[in-house]
């Protein structure tokens, strides 16, 4: 995450004015951080998935390229829709996976499909990824910042410093809202059973 936040900002804000420079200068500064992300996440799905991670990448592009919105505010808010496209995408992959394994039921998965610090749980085993992407959304109207660091942690598996970098915030900040987020899914995953 070489770029500092205010050039980042600059340039992905001149590719969405129709710069195509800055598209170019724009897909170079952030091709390299995307897709150590897309390997993480996908290598958290074992053998569910034979995706590479550059056609992740595509994916994730070409959603944003579609789902803009009219201005990128920081460095925090791209990473936070490229960590947002790729759990939806690896979400909608692994239900299609499972509707053709079991003839189109909705048959749960397990966390193990996206294993993460997450899958440590004991109750890891017995909820959905649909449950827990639920439960998430619901953290976040309680507290934005600790659901942003549940998905850059559960779901891409960055660490902590990573994921302070990208927040912009200390790693002690960081370490207490994945506390909270931890604690706070358990208790919702709990309640879905």
């Amino acid at each position: 995450m070489g770029i500092a936040s205010a050039g980042l900002t600059g340039i992905l804000n001149r590719a969405l004015e129709g710069d195509d420079h800055a598209a170019q200068d724009a897909w170079a500064a952030v091709y390299d951080d995307v897709h150590c992300m897309a390997t993480a996440a996908i290598s958290r799905e074992g053998h569910a998935t034979q995706m590479q991670p550059t056609m992740l990448v595509h994916e994730v592009f070409l959603k944003l390229d579609r789902h803009h919105p009219d201005a990128w505010d920081s460095r925090r808010h791209f990473f936070g829709a490229v960590s947002r496209c790729i759990q939806q995408y690896l979400v909608d992959q692994a239900r299609h996976r499972s509707a053709k394994r079991r003839g189109g039921g909705r048959a749960k998965l397990s966390l193990s499909v996206m294993a993460g610090e997450l899958a440590t749980w004991d109750l890891a085993t017995s909820h959905s990824v649909p449950g827990l992407i639920m439960a998430l959304h619901k953290l976040e109207q309680d507290s934005p910042r600790a659901a942003e660091v549940a998905r850059l942690r559960y779901i891409l598996g960055l660490n902590v410093r990573q994921v302070a970098g990208i927040i912009e915030t200390s790693d002690r900040t960081v370490k207490k809202d994945w506390a909270y987020a931890r604690a706070w899914l358990r208790r919702a995953l709990d309640r879905l059973d």
